[in-house]
């Protein structure tokens, strides 16, 4: 399927941000960030225009790259290389032709901690469902890494994510005014998934068909909370819709991982923060090539009320009043229904409600 929309100049800049003032401010803090007093006009100069630059990147683009972000650039080089040599290995490699030709042409390997599973610091515990798909259109069929060296390091990154997540949310809470832990009750006890996603190579017959580019993925946002994407960082195609409706492509940035809020947090926000739409597009040239990304889907726990955070002096004309508070696990269970009410959509222009790709 062809994509629809123009596509230029970036209309919607992601801005990249370090994320070192955080954790030089844990590190002289000693004890840690959730035990220091970071709140308010106390913030060191470096870590008050880093929260600026987070709260400006959640109120009008839904998207940042952040580096210094704490993970080894070896495990991320081991994740990606991992990931992508898995695709390549039978089995799982004869499902690849099941997505030739479809509406979204890809095929991924899926891992959702079972109840328990978490211990919310992201560690993943002995109890956790792995899956593979597509089956029967957007179904998946269990299965299992099929070398320890994946296992291992799926779960040394995974455990990374969690851990980058709990500080991005600290982040996030100083952004909103609150204390650096406001949301550290509620990451307790997630089931955060993680995913890896091929995208196999179009060919140009299709390409050709489609006007010299193809959907790989469709439009939509995210449901979840947060999500950190390991993105390949030799093929591109990540493309996300500015307010004019125009596309920009989004490049990864070196040693870098990029953030996007999903659906959830412009609701909690009462449609202060956006969520973006964006898809994966195939062009003529590199974008076509095989492509391997590896997100990881942060969300709270199901428990966790979603009570308005903003006080009244923070909410601004366009910011919905009329929400009742729903449990995350409400949202999670009727995110389309959620979402559509207006409040994800406030500043970020529509889209379909899924959760898939990077």
């Amino acid at each position: 399927m062809a994509p629809s929309g123009s596509i230029g100049a970036p209309a919607m800049e992601v801005p990249t941000i370090s994320l070192e003032p955080y954790f030089a401010a844990e590190a002289a803090a000693g004890a840690g960030c959730a035990d220091a007093d970071l709140s308010g006009a106390e913030l060191a100069p470096a870590l008050a225009e880093l929260v600026a630059r987070v709260r400006q990147a959640c109120e009008e683009v839904g998207f940042f790259a952040v580096v210094d972000h704490g993970v080894d650039a070896s495990l991320l080089a081991a994740q990606r290389r991992e990931c992508s040599a898995f695709f390549t290995r039978p089995p799982q490699c004869n499902i690849i032709g099941m997505v030739a030709g479809g509406s979204s042409r890809f095929t991924w390997l899926d891992f959702v901690p079972s109840p328990g599973g978490s211990d919310g610091e992201g560690e993943a515990g002995a109890a956790f469902d792995w899956s593979l798909g597509p089956v029967a259109g957007r179904g998946s069929m269990p299965w299992r890494p099929d070398t320890e060296a994946l296992a291992a390091m799926w779960l040394a990154y995974y455990a990374a994510m969690g851990r980058l997540v709990r500080v991005i949310m600290r982040i996030f809470a100083l952004a909103l005014g609150l204390p650096v832990n406001a949301f550290d009750e509620a990451l307790r006890g997630h089931r955060s998934a993680m995913r890896a996603i091929l995208y196999p190579e179009v060919p140009e017959a299709d390409l050709a068909v489609g006007g010299g580019a193809v959907d790989r993925s469709p439009e939509h946002t995210d449901w979840g909370c947060v999500t950190v994407l390991l993105a390949d960082d030799r093929v591109g195609g990540l493309e996300i819709r500015g307010k004019d409706g125009t596309w920009s492509p989004v490049s990864p940035v070196p040693g870098g991982l990029l953030v996007n809020l999903g659906d959830l947090l412009p609701f909690w926000t009462e449609g202060r923060w956006v969520a973006t739409p964006h898809r994966v597009v195939a062009r003529l040239g590199e974008t076509s090539l095989r492509r391997v990304s590896v997100p990881y889907f942060g969300l709270v726990n199901r428990a966790t009320v979603l009570a308005p955070l903003l006080t009244s002096e923070d909410k601004g004309a366009d910011v919905r009043t009329d929400v009742k508070p729903l449990t995350a696990g409400e949202f999670f269970d009727q995110h389309e229904k959620h979402a559509a009410e207006g409040v994800g959509r406030t500043r970020a222009g529509g889209g379909t409600y899924t959760q898939v790709i990077g």
